[in-house]
């Protein structure tokens, strides 16, 4: 290897020469310290850049170069990842969406062991995450572990007061922004560095600082406007994307003194003051913040008539709960011990805990349970889903303990989280027992290589629904495409469900929702983890879930059917609820009630929010007196405090069982909301309803969101929790003449967004019994712009109006299922089946109903080629369009007097496969409701168009007509 030698005086002052007069001969020639340059990125003089490299000016940024000198030009060769460059008066800014624009430079190689950042930027939004302005990383290397990053931290905020400095030994989020200011301003952000702290500036001002333990900070990979990393497994790669305007970036190669870091600044200032005065600043955000509950109890519950108590039992985190037909509740700890949990004082509590089984290692990230059923051959026991392998953990001699772990299935390759086994039921008409398989690599669903070769095969295990024969000596798969059933059960129709904990965050290609899925076993289906793809999956057909749970990541686990655990026993609230299915959110604290509706293609899901807890909700079970007991873990998500972490166990009891109930919440017109009841209402419980009666809406609101205490610390859920709200006010409020109906006048509703009602508690005096969980006096309750306007007309051959109401869905039977309980319905179908023609109008929306949601900042790859869809009624085709598209539809239905008894189905299917599937609630919206609309805009009211023509269907005669929407 050759050395050279050199004076190490001579080396210095040849090294400070060339540094001095290294710049770009096209850079800002007033900088006044060149010095130690390492990069510049300087907004004005793109151009002149451009210019001296023969590129056009303006528009789209592909290169942004370096004018240190150094060659170190940020690049993008993505058009639609590329940030624009923006004139503003005499200065220029380069704007990047906070979407997928940013820039980058790779291939480098050297080392910075001091360093002096300036970034001239004006941040226009925080949705959280960590979103990046500039970030140093080695190659594969997290910018925060071996570089730098400079970003807005964790959480998402209103205004600009969050700057998160840290990198490669001087790692940890920390905010280092003091006060702070208003977004849309120009702010000039300095980090200095010596090599035994990080300064922060802000506007020249001291803003935080922060101790640096000696390391190199690799300069080989430069990002601007984002970020470099991933924090679980997976590639490292650009996130965090920010939404910004940045005008110029100096990184200097060592610690400015002050005199330099002054000289610099007010260079800067000096530059870039015409930003200050002519920068377009943020437009003004309408709507509104949201004001969390200070006090809210363990558990709130979001209808009247029930209470809430803690059982008095001291146990490690419960994944799983259920009751045996002898009443006891059997607990499966996270720990791998199962528990017997009784009552011994007859007061409806739970109070002691038996150990039916101590693991001692055996069971590892056990989650999922059964329990055999009476007279079960192997005796009284629990199926668990464990760690590579399935078993029945069971008592053979009767004493009440468990004594012999039978392995039922077993012998595949375990993948590398925690848990690999899922969800486990026994088919109560058979005895065969069915399970989940995790998916195997939740972070590169297709398992792509790294020459982007996808080995994914749906002939795995891996990612499905396994059944094993009764006498456990073979299994088969039957169903594809899962990514972690967590819950897994029967109804009492004899259909298996489970709970897909499908809302991954940081795929490529769209991330879907947390689902509720049937698994339909007349043949192999697949449910979309992963999703159809030309290339590395295109011979599937994606089956659409039963109910997405929204918004991003809710993190569905256990559930339970609303049955009772004996024959003839209680089911848990009002007898209409029966059958419906209680599921737990556990990453948001949520507990649901979905009602599912069966018809001849599947299963149609309505759901409401039930409870909102500040613990993690993990499982939820019926108790033999018609109880709901809801186990939840401690610690925060995902996944909390672990196996060795202390959980709670709740139990819901209806104990107002005379309290009026809403029923149905509507919107009755474009500026009316309905409130059904399923009895009167004393008019005293609603007298201050106007003014304790709020509407918000927005995209990403829910029913009892200023109760949510937890949340995931994901980019989508920042974003969400980010996004606007918006106030609808409300006019007016009075009861029906019948108490059965609370009418609300309100501005306004167009927008297809979600709506939360909050309506005063309506609670009577009564006093909390001992244990009992203290509630708000509040009712909470979610309704959107779905459904469908209906016409009752007296006769074919009369055209006055004998009835007008509003429906959930164009299918009828699905629809008197839904709105049972409601007065004005109960007369409806009266009127409908005396009547001589009833009209139905409703638009019906494709877009993505082939594709999973899309969130901001995903990678899309692909692009599936546009099906045709065909939505019928009964025999009827209602029309045919491409995915994605929506028309507005009119259905004028005649009776006769050879009519059936029973309503056609609504249905849909693609040209590619033409299995029939029911039509989902959310995608009939009505007539007014706008997929575009910007709340508070002037409303513009479309309907359709009625045509001539129409066929005989089903003993009706049924005239359909459509216009594009």
């Amino acid at each position: 290897m050759l050395s050279l030698r050199f004076p190490l005086a001579l080396f210095l002052t040849l090294t400070g020469t060339l540094a001095a007069h290294a710049v770009e001969p096209w850079a800002d020639d007033k900088l006044p310290v060149t010095d130690g340059v390492a990069l510049w990125l300087d907004a004005p003089r793109i151009d002149a850049s451009h210019k001296a490299n023969k590129l056009p000016a303006g528009g789209k940024l592909a290169t942004w170069y370096d004018g240190s000198g150094k060659g170190r030009h940020l690049q993008q060769p993505l058009a639609a990842s590329q940030p624009t460059l923006v004139k503003v008066g005499t200065d220029t800014v380069v704007r990047f969406d906070g979407e997928t624009n940013h820039l980058r430079l790779t291939g480098g190689k050297d080392e910075l062991k001091a360093f002096t950042a300036f970034v001239v930027v004006a941040p226009r939004a925080n949705p959280g995450a960590f979103r990046g302005f500039f970030a140093l990383n080695a190659p594969d290397g997290r910018d925060y572990e071996t570089g730098l990053t400079i970003d807005m931290g964790p959480n998402a905020t209103p205004r600009f007061t969050e700057l998160n400095v840290e990198g490669k030994g001087f790692g940890g989020q920390r905010n280092l922004m003091k006060p702070g200011g208003d977004f849309g301003k120009l702010y000039q952000l300095e980090v200095r560095g010596d090599g035994k702290a990080v300064r922060v500036f802000v506007d020249g001002a001291a803003s935080g600082e922060r101790a640096w333990a000696p390391a190199a900070l690799s300069l080989a990979e430069i990002t601007l406007g984002a970020r470099f990393h991933t924090n679980g497994p997976g590639k490292h790669e650009v996130r965090g994307f920010a939404k910004c305007d940045v005008a110029e970036v100096l990184l200097y190669d060592r610690a400015l003194s002050d005199d330099e870091a002054n000289r610099v600044r007010a260079y800067l200032t000096a530059k870039h003051a015409s930003l200050k005065q002519n920068l377009p600043p943020n437009a003004p955000v309408a709507g509104e913040r949201l004001v969390p509950v200070k006090d809210a109890p363990a558990v709130q519950v979001f209808v009247p008539g029930f209470t809430v108590k803690q059982l008095p039992v001291d146990l490690t985190n419960v994944n799983n709960v259920k009751y045996r037909a002898d009443g006891a509740l059997v607990a499966l700890c996270y720990n791998g011990d199962i528990w017997v949990l009784k009552d011994t004082d007859g007061d409806g509590i739970e109070d002691k805990a038996e150990l039916f089984y101590e693991n001692k290692g055996k069971l590892r990230g056990p989650i999922g349970m059964d329990l055999t059923p009476p007279g079960y051959k192997h005796g009284q026991g629990v199926f668990v889903a464990s760690k590579g392998k399935i078993s029945l953990i069971v008592d053979t001699d009767g004493d009440g303990k468990a004594d012999k772990e039978i392995v039922v299935a077993d012998g595949w390759q375990e993948i590398k989280v925690a848990v690999d086994a899922v969800g486990v039921a026994v088919d109560p008409k058979d005895g065969s027992v069915y399970f989940g398989r995790g998916t195997g690599d939740y972070s590169n669903a297709y398992r792509t290589d790294k020459d982007g070769k996808a080995h994914y095969s749906i002939k795995g295990e891996e990612g499905t629904i396994q059944r094993v024969s009764p006498d456990f000596k073979t299994r088969e798969t039957v169903a594809t495409g899962i990514r972690f059933s967590i819950g897994l059960h029967f109804n009492k129709a004899g259909d298996l469900f489970c709970s897909d904990q499908e809302g991954a965050t940081w795929l490529p290609n769209g991330n879907p929702f947390d689902e509720l899925l049937h698994i339909q076993r007349d043949k192999v289906r697949h449910y979309g983890f992963p999703p159809r793809h030309p290339k590395h999956l295109p011979d599937v057909i994606d089956e659409p879930s039963t109910f997405d749970y929204g918004p991003q990541h809710q993190s569905t686990c256990g559930f339970c059917f609303n049955e009772p655990v004996k024959a003839n026993g209680p089911t848990f609230g009002p007898k209409a609820w029966a059958g419906d299915v209680f599921m737990t959110g556990e990453s948001r604290g949520k507990l649901y009630r979905t009602q599912l509706v069966k018809t001849e293609a599947g299963y149609v899901a309505k759901n409401q929010l039930f409870a909102c807890l500040n613990m993690l909700t993990i499982d939820c079970c019926i108790a033999p007196d018609g109880s709901l007991v809801v186990a939840c873990h401690s610690g925060g998500p995902d996944w909390g405090s672990g196996p060795t972490g202390k959980g709670k166990l709740y139990k819901i009891t209806y104990t107002d069982k005379e309290h009026p109930q809403p029923v149905l919440v509507y919107p009755a017109g474009v500026r009316e909301v309905r409130v059904e009841f399923d009895r009167p209402v004393d008019p005293q419980l609603l007298r201050d309803v106007l003014s304790q009666t709020k509407i918000t809406a927005g995209k990403f609101v829910r029913a009892g969101d200023r109760f949510e205490t937890l949340w995931p610390g994901y980019a989508v859920v920042q974003a969400e929790k980010a996004a606007p709200r918006f106030n609808v006010a409300v006019h007016s409020a009075q009861l029906t003449p019948d108490r059965r109906t609370l009418v609300l006048a309100t501005d306004p509703l167009h927008g297809a967004v979600h709506y939360a009602l909050t309506l005063p508690g309506m609670g009577r005096p009564t006093k909390e019994a001992k244990g009992e969980l203290k509630q708000h006096a509040a009712i909470d309750l979610d309704f959107d712009l779905s459904g469908v306007e209906v016409n009752v007309l007296a006769s074919k051959d009369d055209g006055r109006l004998a009835r007008q109401l509003w429906l959930p869905s164009l299918d009828l039977n699905v629809a008197r299922k839904l709105t049972a309980g409601s007065a004005p319905h109960t007369i409806l179908w009266d009127a409908i089946a005396n009547s001589g023609m009833l009209e139905l109008k409703t638009k019906l929306n494709l877009k993505d109903m082939l594709r999973p949601a899309v969130q901001p900042g995903s990678k899309i790859d692909f692009e599936l080629p546009k099906e045709q869809i065909t939505v019928k009624f009964g025999s009827t085709p209602i029309g045919k369009k491409q995915e994605g598209d929506s028309w507005a539809v009119a259905l004028t239905l005649i009776n006769t007097p050879t009519g059936p008894k029973s309503d056609p189905a609504v249905v849909w299917f693609t040209a590619e496969d033409n299995r029939s599937r029911p039509f989902p609630l959310h995608r009939a919206l009505l007539p007014w409701a706008d997929t575009k609309a910007e709340i508070g805009k002037p409303l513009v009211v479309e309907r359709a168009k009625e045509l001539d023509g129409g066929s005989w269907a089903r003993g009706r005669k049924v005239y359909f007509s459509e216009e594009a929407a």
